[in-house]
């Protein structure tokens, strides 16, 4: 046992050696295998295969020591319970990590294509967001939109999927002066009408509002109004609302909620500040899908012109918040990994149960031969048998799989709902990869020569 598990050690360590790169890729690490070189570690990891090998060793050394040596030498036959329970434990366990893993990763892919097709609220396909400009971006607008491959301009203090700055804001209705923090994006007057996004009262910005027009998402009508819920949306707009010194501005528009941020957090109160005069940090430009290529060239070649203090930068929005999504991607590889390996695990196990169980009755598969039963009646008779620790398994794996799925759910502000039908799906799967397992070994046993198992009686 403990030379088995040497050898396995060895085998491990190869295959470390080869996957490593992979894992490297999935997690974005750079892991590299040194235990070689720090001979503490290998004693360790040397020290837990010794002591792997002499627990697997200790029950049937210790079994085998059981037996009466009398009754052995005299021909008796010593056989363990086809049906042992520490065996069938040992798959239970098994087939349960299978099931548990097979129904987080359908519900963490669920997870991640809903949020990559869920609707944001607002249009980002096609749109490069370019960093840098800031004073040069009135000219650099105006350079970029007599461009036919530039279908629009707009620029903002900050991209979509960064907006964590917040800060204080007054608004003065019908009652008494009101004090606000709320998330908040210095933006140009084209901004709402390039991203798509959806104007539920009032009008856009003007080119002559600069720093004396708001737009407030629906999240901040709905705070504002919060002691009069019975009023419309639209009494809001002409309201005072500024921030810093000025208190001049006004309401004139009110946006549907959109998500500015990923969807791990819930939308937020919002407020988008007209200063179409200011210098942006980011300009996004939406651009002829169909001549991508040629429209980044062009517009690398307008931004040098006009932009000389910073070089040139960009990311497709979409690519940035897939990047938002990342790590939840991992998640899911890694927990896909996982599930492949633990199913192949259990398929090694439940292979080796039912070679011993077969092995155990195959004088009653010979009798059972003899007397008429057909090969699909002794391969029936074997498989159910290990099926039943597969469902027991399942029923496990099921409940702890609902509430870790739960628990992780709650990291997103939108989520997918739990599904039954994964859980049938899991259970049916891991009948059938069980099925398929032990199918080599009973059809074996049931086309075996019956004559061969019974000419020792």
């Amino acid at each position: 046992s403990i030379l088995i598990a040497i050898m396995a050690m060895f085998i491990a360590l190869l295959l470390v050696k080869l996957f490593l790169p992979l894992l490297n890729h999935l997690c974005d690490h750079q892991l590299e295998v040194t235990i070689f070189n720090q001979p503490l570690l290998f004693l360790y990891i040397l020290s837990g295969t010794l002591l792997l090998g002499l627990l697997s060793g200790i029950y049937p050394a210790l079994y085998l020591s059981s037996f009466n040596p009398v009754k052995v030498l005299k021909g008796f036959s010593i056989k363990g319970s086809g049906k042992s329970f520490s065996r069938n434990t040992l798959v239970v366990g098994q087939f349960a990590c299978a099931a548990f893993l097979i129904i987080t990763t359908i519900f963490v892919i669920q997870q991640l294509n809903f949020m990559r097709t869920k609707d944001a609220g607002f249009n980002k396909d096609q749109v490069l967001i370019i960093s840098g400009a800031y004073r040069g971006y009135a000219k650099l607008k105006t350079a970029l939109e007599q461009s036919p491959l530039v279908k629009g301009v707009t620029g903002s203090s900050q991209s979509l999927g960064n907006n964590l700055h917040q800060t204080g804001f007054m608004f003065k209705g019908n009652g008494p002066l009101r004090e606000l923090i709320t998330s908040h994006i210095q933006v140009d007057c084209d901004f709402v009408s390039l991203y798509q996004i959806k104007l539920i009262a009032g009008k856009n910005f003007t080119k002559e509002g600069n720093n004396k027009e708001y737009m407030i998402n629906e999240s901040m009508a709905k705070e504002l109004l919060k002691d009069e819920p019975k009023t419309k949306y639209e009494s809001l707009i002409g309201k005072n609302y500024w921030y810093g010194e000025d208190s001049s501005g006004t309401i004139v528009g009110i946006t549907s909620d959109f998500n500015f941020n990923s969807l791990h957090t819930k939308v937020e109160t919002l407020t988008l500040v007209n200063q179409s005069n200011y210098g942006f940090h980011d300009v996004s430009v939406k651009i002829d899908g169909g001549r991508a290529k040629e429209a980044i060239t062009e517009i690398e070649s307008i931004y040098k012109n006009n932009i000389s203090t910073y070089p040139f930068s960009y990311v497709f929005l979409d690519e940035h918040f897939e990047q938002l999504y990342r790590n939840d991607d991992k998640v899911s590889k890694v927990v896909g990994m996982l599930g492949v390996l633990a199913i192949l695990i259990a398929c090694l196990g439940l292979v080796g149960l039912a070679s011993y169980s077969t092995q155990t009755r195959i004088k009653e598969i010979g009798v059972r031969k003899v007397l008429g039963a057909s090969v699909g009646n002794i391969t029936q008779l074997l498989s159910k048998d290990f099926l039943k620790p597969v469902v027991l398994a399942n029923l496990i794996a099921w409940p702890l799989a609902w509430y870790a799925i739960t628990l992780w759910l709650q990291n997103y502000a939108y989520h997918i709902t739990i599904s039954l039908w994964v859980f049938v799906v899991a259970g049916v799967s891991s009948l059938l990869i069980a099925l398929l397992s032990v199918s080599s070994q009973t059809i074996k046993a049931a086309i075996a020569n019956p004559v061969k198992s019974l000419r020792t009686e």
